[in-house]
């Protein structure tokens, strides 16, 4: 009877130990959509939606295509891989339908304060992009399901030091034994999302790049090139226009600034004519090619002036010689004895 027992025990023991190995989770993988090669993309508190993923990806449920098991629900989730120097707000993500102009879910995920660093991951179950686009009222049909992710910071208006850094982006897909999926949150205001600033360059990202504009030193580059810190180079090419180039001052109809309303200006303004104040460098820059240009112009017209100088000054001297010669000839010299 004991053995009975025992016997029976350890059935029970193994047939519930295989059911319980086989209602655990089954991974079917995950995918990274974002990062490395793209760089991490940069967002600043205040600014509208911007596009973090660059490409458009399948339906999600097309991604991870292997079947279902009897009893089991396929969850999906979004893993972020972040860090943040926010002293507010959250960061706010979502599915976007670039052929529909319409949003699909939106989520929330968590923050950790402090500097920028890489390598915390937050992962958020979401709805199939099937699932979504119904509940958008796309009409979704077929392979138009092809999706982005935008991001944004919410509730740091105008505070531009609330940055986050998005490094990675990934999709993860589990079946659940007897799970369940989740709910479509979609967003409602429709804004179209814009370029992101890209960040390369290392942990803490010091190349940015944003609507085909790099910054370097500079997450918000105001030109096509933005550095703000030292160049070295050993050459360095600025191409002008022939029209603008100061040869003009050499022509014949060149109107040359006397030298007397120069010495006027630099009295009043104390700085030479069509060059730039200090105050107007210190507030604009300067631009190197416009510079060596007005300086070329002035140094030209610098050369006009000595050309004069010197003809003045050869006419002189021949005219003082000629008055020396008139004082010391023979005649002259008679005349005075008388």
């Amino acid at each position: 009877m004991k053995r009975f027992i025992l016997v029976a025990l350890l059935l029970q023991c193994a047939f519930a130990s295989t059911i319980y190995a086989q209602n655990e989770p089954v991974e079917q993988g995950m995918v990274q959509i974002f990062g490395n090669e793209e760089g991490a993309a940069w967002l600043n508190g205040g600014d509208s939606w911007q596009n973090i993923t660059k490409g458009y990806y399948m339906p999600i449920d097309h991604i991870f295509s292997n079947p279902v098991k009897a009893g089991y629900v396929r969850q999906y989730y979004v893993l972020v891989r972040m860090a943040d120097n926010m002293s507010c707000g959250n960061m706010q993500f979502r599915f976007w339908f670039p052929w529909a102009h319409r949003p699909g879910h939106q989520f929330d995920i968590g923050r950790s304060w402090g500097a920028i660093y890489e390598g915390t991951f937050y992962a958020v179950q979401i709805p199939t992009t099937i699932a979504q686009a119904v509940a958008a009222g796309t009409n979704a049909q077929g392979a138009n399901l092809y999706w982005r992710i935008d991001g944004r910071i919410v509730g740091c208006d105008g505070v531009g030091s609330a940055v986050a850094k998005i490094s990675g982006i990934y999709l993860r897909a589990v079946d659940v034994y007897q799970g369940s999926t989740a709910a479509v949150t979609l967003n409602t205001d429709g804004e179209n999302g814009v370029s992101t600033k890209y960040v390369l360059g290392g942990t803490w990202g010091t190349i940015g790049i944003r609507e085909g504009k790099v910054g370097i030193g500079t997450f918000n580059p105001t030109a096509l090139l933005s550095v703000a810190g030292d160049i070295y180079a050993k050459k360095v090419k600025v191409t002008q226009n022939a029209a603008d180039w100061p040869d003009y001052v050499f022509h014949p109809d060149y109107k040359l600034p006397s030298l007397d309303s120069t010495a006027a200006f630099i009295n009043a303004n104390r700085h030479l004519p069509g060059i730039p104040s200090a105050q107007q460098v210190a507030q604009n820059g300067q631009d190197l090619g416009e510079m060596n240009r007005l300086l070329l112009q002035k140094v030209e017209e610098l050369t006009l002036h000595m050309i004069e100088t010197r003809a003045e000054n050869k006419a002189l001297k021949a005219r003082v010689e000629q008055l020396e010669k008139g004082q010391a000839s023979p005649g002259k010299q008679k005349s005075k004895k008388r």
